[in-house]
């Protein structure tokens, strides 16, 4: 029976020591989120290839988006390797879909879904990417805005997160003035080095994620990467992750 006792109480320390050693694992990089100036990302796709995860944390970046999906049922080739990758390097991710007016949108928030599974502890929103590049097809700005906002309510339905919205000023002044829009956190495509003008949709919540450029070099990433700014500290930062 002592000896019993024994190999149970090793094998209970062991346990816990894994379990210590397994938290503790991505202390170091959530650490420099503390520190940082200010909260930098990218947002990849098969276009990035392989991606050198160690240099890109070197070279400053706390986040990536990863393109998961398009249409009905397009996956991005890299994109559960990338998610893996960035899981596994300690990066705070999260996951987007390229919105295309020639499919059906309950299609298309099933196809992201169904490719994701689930948000996982740590996982940044998902993201609708609505730009002019996905109007595949004619639409009127009244049928666009009801298939975009029934994505955005389908998705946060089924994942229990509230989806950011991803677009350019223009498009959002001519596509996305329903105020319903509002509700949903703001990443802006804006090149400019000008102060930011923000769509009148979110003139009174302003933006979360500022796309700065799509010609960013960055350690570990071959060609050239789409850069981005978090409008916040650390705490505001983690207020967005999933628990």
């Amino acid at each position: 029976m002592k000896k019993i006792s024994i190999v149970i109480l090793v094998m209970t320390l062991t346990i816990l020591s894994c379990k210590t050693e397994k938290k503790g694992v991505c202390d170091v990089e959530y650490q420099k989120l503390e520190k940082a100036s200010s909260i930098l990302g990218v947002d990849i796709s098969h276009f990035q290839n392989d991606i050198n995860w160690n240099d890109i944390k070197s070279d400053s970046i706390n986040f990536v988006y990863i393109k998961a999906t398009e249409g009905t049922d397009y996956q991005d080739p890299k994109f559960k390797k990338n998610r893996a990758s960035a899981k596994s390097n300690c990066i705070y991710r999260g996951l987007y879909h390229f919105y295309v007016t020639d499919n059906d949108p309950k299609g298309q928030a099933r196809n992201f879904i169904n490719a994701i599974k689930q948000l996982e502890p740590g996982d940044l929103p998902p993201v609708l990417d609505l730009e002019k590049l996905g109007l595949k097809s004619a639409v009127t700005k009244e049928t666009y805005q009801k298939n975009t906002l029934l994505w955005l309510q389908l998705v946060e339905k089924e994942l229990g997160v509230r989806p950011i919205v991803y677009t350019n000023l223009f498009f959002a002044n001519e596509y996305l003035t329903h105020s319903d829009f509002a509700s949903y956190k703001l990443w802006l495509a804006e090149y400019t080095n000008e102060d930011l003008i923000i769509p009148e949709t979110w003139k009174n919540s302003g933006w979360t994620i500022w796309q700065r450029t799509d010609r960013e070099k960055i350690e570990g990433i071959k060609g050239e990467v789409d850069y981005d700014l978090f409008n916040g500290d650390a705490t505001a930062f983690r207020k967005l992750l999933k628990k």
